[in-house]
């Protein structure tokens, strides 16, 4: 009770002191406008495929977080995190066989501008095989630019009532030499442009229905990719985000490394 008691004492003090040393570092930013929010926003989702053969594509797993660190009149800077699990099926009584995992790791900044959202980001990629004897995996970096709707950013989404938001986005991959290894290597995109728009279809008080089409072209060096997905999203909107049933049609998607083609996804998942 007495060593108890003497570690309540000198940890307290401690505890005091830290708080002090955070609000003084604080203090000069402070003065300038610059806040340090270390506000998180980010999504969680298992979704189903619908096709009959699922030893390849059964479930995916996403978790995605994004974390504004500093923030200056209109300007924010950000960090991201996103794991996309990718599962298939085995026939000998495991239904949920990890496939491959593909990490995203990005920071940048926004610029909100009236109604306008610009933002510029580097984004490290890596994908993983699981469970294979050779393990050559994609390693990837890109350059991104954006010019969206306000709305699009992730602070206003999940509670907007605009019924109409758009994205556009060019990404660059730069293939340099490093010690004589393609630091893209494993992928040979070189360039890609995004088109994303969310249409609300209906809503009443909390609940609502939203259709989301997604076109990306990719140029490579000798083919253009497509990822061209088309998703329906019902939802439940909260204080803290939104809850939700989606359901998911890949129109066309020749991608290398993922290539989900004409196939359907049932999903479930949250936002915050």
């Amino acid at each position: 009770a007495q060593i108890s008691d003497l570690t309540e004492k000198i940890s307290m003090p401690l505890r005091i002191s830290a708080i002090g040393i955070i609000l003084l570092l604080c203090m000069p930013f402070s003065a300038y406008g610059i806040e340090i929010p270390i506000e998180f926003h980010g999504s969680l989702s298992a979704a189903e495929y619908l096709n009959s053969d699922s030893s390849r594509f059964n479930m995916d797993v996403s978790m995605d977080v994004y974390v504004t660190l500093v923030r200056h009149d209109d300007i924010s800077l950000f960090v991201r995190y996103r794991d996309d699990l990718d599962m298939g099926e085995q026939h000998h009584g495991i239904t949920l066989d990890p496939r491959y995992t593909h990490y995203y790791v990005a920071f940048g900044i926004d610029y909100f501008r009236e109604q306008l959202l610009f933002s510029t980001y580097y984004m490290h990629d890596c994908v993983h095989l699981i469970d294979a004897e050779i393990d050559e995996a994609p390693v990837f970096n890109r350059f991104r630019i954006s010019a969206a709707d306000a709305h699009m950013h992730r602070s206003l989404r999940q509670r907007t009532k605009k019924r109409f938001l758009w994205s556009v986005e060019l990404g660059v991959y730069p293939h340099i030499q490093y010690s004589g290894w393609d630091i893209n290597a494993g992928a040979d995109y070189e360039f890609d442009l995004t088109v994303n728009t969310a249409v609300t279809l209906w809503r009443t008080g909390n609940f609502g229905i939203d259709l989301n089409p997604i076109f990306q072209i990719a140029k490579g060096d000798t083919s253009w990719y497509h990822q061209d997905v088309v998703h329906a999203n019902t939802y439940y909107v909260a204080k803290s985000g939104r809850i939700g049933l989606g359901i998911s049609y890949h129109l066309w998607n020749n991608d290398p490394i993922k290539g989900p083609d004409k196939l359907w996804l049932l999903s479930l998942y949250g936002a915050f």
